[in-house]
């Protein structure tokens, strides 16, 4: 048949039905092989062989999709609705390969969005009953190759993957191939609805010899428990485009895509923690055949090596392992946050610090597709991790806190004494007090901004880079002491203090306007010339070095951070032997300073400097205030302006 003209018979595909379900149909009515037709409809090239990346399963590339339509007489609708990507955005898909062409090759039998072997409902193959199902048989559903979806609403079943007959995986694939939409590609006269499974690898000039089985027999049908139906018609609705874009998640709101997410995450937590979560299964059905899927990865892990071992990540091929997995994490999901939280700690093991490495951990923190803000909310303190800058990539943040009314930017590098003393004072950090505000005021910009803690300490001005953002070993015992939540209570109620709080301050935008601040020599000669006198023939000295701690301690004030992180441009124009002379003094200048005591010209000095510094952060947010007003009123003239007639 000529590739350039068009096929001389097509077919409307059915309601839900999948691209590789309307490629065996069409090709059974065409008397042509599926690998024929594929190559003849732009899906695959010629001579590149008979397989077909699974990717094509979330979309047909646009340059496939032009001959894909011309040559089987469907729309761009028609066609678009054969692939998940109608679920973009409500359930986690990978993408369809680099620039979104559809070409990438990377293997997805271990991502999240597709199960190893496709699932099938017998009374579904079967066919509603019409000329052409009962000619062609029923569709193969695209939801059948999620592993959410697992089982059949109006049949009232368990979905199937294995053959009755040969007891094989029906579209699933030979260990060590790679993953293919449709097995024997090149075995023409199958039924759409027969066995593909290769029992005889195909030759040079042979095809293959498949089983051939019919799978549309009522024979061997699980009857599925009423809980799990109700379950499935849930998740199926969420899948539904037109569908509600709003469910609960561990008692707050979350969209369908984050739900998948958590339904995943805890997935894989019921697969790491396996048997703690047993007793939540719905039968022991479902929990003896998630035995089987633990002890296969288990042989999986042994035989892999340790580059495999605690992931526990492949997905059950078994709709009852499927499903029991399911309705434990819908279980956990379906708890106030407290109650999940509660249930997550029975779970976990004491340390916790490892469970944040796991890969069900990672699904939690560091997700392409977020988790809802109810799971990571509840499993925030639970997976309290320090972890270095950098580690967590762009675009893979996990923001906890989404506040309205201010962000990070409010968030002072040092915790302010009245927030310290309001919220975490009671709690007895004892000598970790300055280690304590610090990490607090990161971990607030962590769980507001996203990303490490070590990426907070940088917007913070803190120095990554001598490990400041870290807590000592007293505040990790401090920490390791307090019950798990605690500390995270405490944060809470300090961002439910700023959702309060009127006035709030730009403390970012005052560490960037003096980030290479210091009081120049005629501020600093203003400044010590309304000093009292000091009796006696020892007179203070009012040099650069002095001149220097001062604007460290008007840099602290202003920003609300430490002197250590000030910005120090007149000792760094100094010679080596005189910073190295500096230092060494800094820590008494500033102690006194900071508590002058008795010490007249210090209390005074300490004065003028707490008023120069009160008038510069008046001047710095007046002028942010006025900036604010004027690119606020440059829009809207902007906007008047490009209204008005021509």
């Amino acid at each position: 048949m000529p590739a350039s003209r068009q096929l001389p018979r097509s077919l409307i595909p059915l309601p839900g039905e999948s691209l590789p379900g309307f490629l065996l149909r069409l090709s059974f009515r065409l008397g042509i092989a599926p690998a024929q037709l594929a190559e003849l409809t732009g899906l695959a090239p010629a001579g590149r062989g008979p397989r077909l990346p699974a990717i094509l399963l979330t979309g047909i590339p646009e340059t496939a999709s032009r001959t894909f339509t011309r040559m089987t007489r469907l729309t761009a609708g028609q066609a678009a609705q054969l692939s998940l990507d109608c679920w973009q955005g409500r359930y986690p898909l990978p993408a369809t390969g680099p620039g979104g062409t559809g070409t990438g090759r990377r293997p997805l039998v271990s991502q999240p969005a597709f199960i190893p072997a496709t699932r099938y409902c017998p009374g579904c193959l079967a066919g509603d009953g019409s000329a052409i199902q009962e000619s062609l048989g029923g569709p193969w559903l695209k939801a059948w190759h999620l592993p959410v979806v697992f089982a059949c609403p109006a049949h009232q079943q368990l979905l199937e993957h294995l053959c009755p007959e040969c007891g094989q995986p029906v579209h699933g694939r030979r260990p060590g191939t790679y993953p293919a939409i449709l097995p024997a590609m090149r075995t023409a006269g199958l039924h759409p609805a027969q066995c593909r499974t290769e029992l005889v690898p195909a030759r040079r000039y042979r095809s293959p010899v498949c089983c051939g089985a019919r799978l549309d027999q009522s024979q061997g049908r699980r009857p599925a428990d009423p809980r799990l139906i109700a379950l499935q018609g849930e998740i199926l609705d969420l899948l539904d485009p037109d569908g509600a874009g709003i469910t609960i998640s561990a008692g707050m709101p979350a969209t369908p895509a984050g739900y998948f997410a958590d339904l995943r995450a805890l997935g894989l937590l019921a697969c790491w923690t396996w048997p703690s979560v047993r007793h939540l299964s719905p039968s022991e059905d479902t929990a003896a055949a998630i035995d089987e899927h633990i002890a296969s990865l288990r042989r999986h892990e042994t035989s892999a090596g340790p580059a495999a071992r605690t992931r526990l990540s492949r997905l059950p091929a078994d709709a009852a392992a499927s499903a029991g997995l399911a309705y434990i994490a819908d279980r956990i999901l379906g708890g106030s946050l407290d109650d999940v939280r509660e249930l997550l700690r029975q779970f976990l093991p004491s340390s916790t610090r490892k469970a944040s490495r796991t890969y069900w951990g990672l699904r939690v923190l560091r997700s392409e597709t977020p988790c809802s803000e109810g799971l990571q909310t509840a499993c925030d303190p639970l997976l309290r991790t320090f972890t270095k800058e950098g580690r967590q990539p762009q675009g893979r943040r996990n923001a906890v806190l989404r506040p309205e009314r201010w962000g990070p930017e409010n968030i002072p590098a040092f915790l302010e004494q009245a927030w310290f003393e309001d919220h975490l004072a009671c709690l007895e950090c004892g000598s970790t007090v300055k280690a304590a505000r610090r990490i607090a005021a990161a971990t607030l910009v962590q769980r507001t901004a996203g990303g490490s803690i070590g990426d907070a300490a940088r917007y913070l001005g803190f120095h990554p880079g001598g490990g400041q953002y870290a807590p000592t070993a007293g505040l990790a015992r401090w920490l390791a002491a307090l019950e798990p939540d605690r500390f995270t209570r405490a944060l809470r109620e300090i961002a439910l203090r700023l959702d309060r709080a009127s006035g709030l301050v730009n403390y970012q935008h005052r560490r960037q306007l003096l980030r290479d601040w210091a009081l120049t020599a005629r501020e600093w000669n203003d400044i010590t010339s309304r000093l009292p006198p000091v009796p006696g023939p020892v007179q203070p000295t009012l040099d650069d070095r002095k001149r220097q701690e001062a604007s460290a301690f008007i840099w602290a004030r202003v920003t609300q951070g430490e002197p250590r992180f000030a910005p120090r441009p007149i000792e760094a124009s100094q010679p080596d032997p005189v910073r190295r002379d500096w230092t060494v003094r800094r820590a008494s200048t500033w102690a006194k300073i900071a508590s002058p005591g008795r010490i007249v010209h210090y209390a005074e000095l300490r004065n003028l400097l707490i008023g120069h510094s009160d008038q510069l952060a008046r001047d710095i947010d007046s002028a942010e205030a006025n900036d604010h007003d004027a690119r606020r009123r440059l829009g809207e003239d902007t906007a008047v302006t490009e209204n008005l007639p021509m």
